[in-house]
């Protein structure tokens, strides 16, 4: 049986080899501060989860749980187009082509849920399974429905929840947050983006806007400086 357990709790965990999959989440964790070899920066961060279908290589691994549902594996990533971002390396390999200047300037990462991938898992010192790169199944990408609903966590619509300018996306968008994991959540609330949202709502709450520059958000994942690790050709869904 392909499940590996840890001594601090028996769970179920993916085994390490290429597996088929689908993204179905796409959360904008926001921009925190995060240490690195004793060095602090600010990382605005994604993350990403992908539902798994079946299993490559080795075949036998199982893409199920014990309870039939399927295994979810994901990435956070720096959220960055640089050359040596692993979100780009990731995205190039999974597409099959680089980004032109246009895309570096603005790429809409929403375009991903639901498309299909292969995907290399690997595990983490504590046993964990992640992401450890992406690949463009052969065949070429897909989009297609998953078991688990397809859905994205946009920082931008959340803040304006509280920061005046409320309105039934940013509704819906506070349900979004409160289905995600606890550790997420915390990851958000201490987000610079977040914490200027409310700071501004209290201060301007009845008073005009003020003309404060406009965070980076979903659709506009920009080339910036990082140091972090069914058809093809023009159909590419991405």
């Amino acid at each position: 049986m392909s499940l590996t357990l840890k001594t601090d709790g028996d769970f179920e965990t993916l085994d390490k080899g290429q597996y088929r999959g689908t993204c179905y989440r796409i959360v904008d964790l926001g921009t925190t501060e995060q240490e690195y070899e004793g060095v602090k920066s600010k990382k605005k961060r994604l993350h990403i989860t992908f539902e798994i279908t079946n299993a490559i290589e080795p075949a036998t691994n199982d893409a199920s749980m014990a309870d039939g549902r399927p295994f979810a594996v994901s990435h956070t990533y720096t959220a960055s187009l640089f050359e040596s971002a692993t979100l780009r390396k990731h995205l190039v390999s999974w597409r099959g082509k680089n980004f032109s200047e246009e895309e570096e300037a603005g790429f809409d990462v929403t375009k991903l849920l639901g498309c299909t991938a292969n995907v290399e898992v690997g595990h983490t010192k504590n046993g964990n399974a992640k992401i450890i790169g992406l690949f463009k199944p052969d065949g070429g990408i897909e989009k297609i429905a998953t078991v688990n609903e397809q859905g994205m966590f946009d920082l931008d619509v959340y803040c304006d929840e509280f920061n005046g300018k409320t309105n039934d996306s940013t509704k819906a968008m506070c349900d979004v947050f409160e289905s995600l994991p606890v550790w997420q959540q915390g990851d958000i609330e201490k987000s610079f983006e977040l914490i200027a949202a409310k700071e501004k709502g209290d201060r301007e709450l009845g008073s005009t806007s003020s003309s404060a520059e406009p965070e980076q958000g979903l659709s506009d994942l920009a080339s910036n400086d990082d140091d972090d690790d069914k058809n093809i050709e023009a159909k590419i869904p991405f």
